[in-house]
């Protein structure tokens, strides 16, 4: 293993170290790296269910003040958290990750003068069901942010597009899918009958199953809408809903008011959730935006067939009529049939469930050598460009 003055010092940062596919592949990033070339250290904000795995890691740091809300106090704040623990750190290579992350610590990069920033793009907060307010003071944070990026990572060709179309990018950006750890998600479940009995499903019921924080972003009342109208046709359907989050409270409510408790499974943030997805007999979203949700492409490893709302993210995925379907957003009755053909056409569902995807470029495997790469070339070329600077001033 190298010296540390040897080896490429790489800092991730993150908003939130909350259970989502942005944090589980920065926490995979920041595991997996080749230590004998690369020191790698995290920085987040306080809280998250995945603070607990990695608090005790050795580079893993709080910052105490960064939160996802606009908060101009606490901002400016963990501004200066962030800049203090890069001065102590003196990182090659800043990589951030998430809106309120990735902003102040670009800043806080280039005034540390970091010689490689990067900024992964998980989707962009901002989206046409937000309003015109909002688009704009995201739209035009990222815009001031953009200057002091070295490289993007997009998981999406989507994202790609709309950084072009906001003049964010140039040349300076690669596309590395949000890679997690596929093998998981080809193995079968041990145990079907302990599931089952785990989470109260029948083996007679059909189970929609949703992988999704509680945010608006998930638009998880429309399935409170698709649920009641099939539950006016059919008893043995569960909706099960892996996750928690701002909004719980408010969709229990609403669940009881329609007298739905017997449809839906909540159980809340599921660790294991290749063994959750061995339970659904399809895959479900009603998502309003999405960057390329890694949910969707693990219920396709599981060779589920999914009913999805017909968004950018969800197209690079799933091919219509081959391997799931696209649903218009909003469209209660067009979801109710889709989730109604699957359950009363099993041979059909395993069918599309079957169709041959080729999801290696989300093996978290090649999204780490994809990273490694990059991170390599980039510190290669800034050592280049100051090497020649100085010979410039030389002479």
């Amino acid at each position: 293993m190298k010296n540390r003055k040897d080896r490429i010092r790489v800092v991730h940062l993150i908003t939130k170290m909350e259970l989502g596919g942005a944090q589980v592949n920065t926490l995979y990033t920041f595991e997996s790296l080749d230590h004998s070339i690369f020191e790698t250290f995290l920085l987040s904000g306080d809280g998250g269910l995945l603070n607990e795995k990695v608090k005790k890691k050795d580079g893993f740091f709080i910052i105490p003040d960064l939160i996802r809300n606009i908060h101009p106090v606490r901002d400016i704040k963990a501004f200066f958290q962030i800049r203090k623990r890069l001065k102590t750190i003196k990182p090659h290579i800043l990589h951030t990750h998430s809106s309120k992350a990735g902003f102040l610590g670009r800043l806080a990069g280039f005034f540390g003068k970091i010689p490689v920033t990067i900024h992964s793009v998980h989707g962009f907060s901002f989206s046409p069901f937000h309003s015109y307010l909002k688009r704009f003071i995201y739209s035009r944070i990222e815009k001031i942010a953009a200057p002091f990026t070295t490289h993007f990572i997009f998981v999406s060709q989507q994202d790609i597009q709309t950084a072009r179309q906001l003049k964010l990018i140039a040349n300076n950006f690669s596309l590395i899918r949000s890679g997690f750890p596929v093998r998981e998600f080809e193995k079968p479940a041990l145990n079907m009958v302990a599931l089952r009995k785990t989470y109260n499903i029948s083996k007679d019921d059909f189970v929609c199953g949703i992988i999704a924080p509680f945010k608006p972003q998930k638009s998880l009342h429309h399935i409170i809408e698709i649920a009641a109208m099939i539950a006016k046709l059919t008893k043995n359907i569960v909706f099960f809903i892996a996750g928690d989050g701002e909004l719980r409270e408010e969709l229990e409510v609403e669940i009881r008011k329609r007298n739905l408790e017997h449809y839906f499974r909540m159980p809340g943030f599921v660790f294991d959730i290749a063994s959750a997805i061995e339970l659904f007999d399809c895959g479900l979203s009603c998502a309003l935006w999405e960057g390329l949700p890694q949910s969707i492409v693990q219920m396709r490893i599981k060779k589920k067939p999914v009913v999805v709302s017909d968004i950018p993210g969800h197209r690079e995925i799933i091919k219509n009529n081959q391997n799931g379907f696209l649903v218009k957003i909003g469209d209660y009755e067009q979801f109710k049939e889709k989730i109604l053909f699957l359950k009363l056409h099993p041979e059909k569902a395993m069918k599309i469930g079957q169709f041959q995807d080729d999801y290696s470029e989300w093996k978290a495997e090649n999204m780490v050598i994809k990273q490694q790469d990059l991170y390599i070339k980039l510190v290669e070329k800034y050592t280049r460009n100051e090497a020649s600077a100085q010979s410039c001033k030389k002479h």
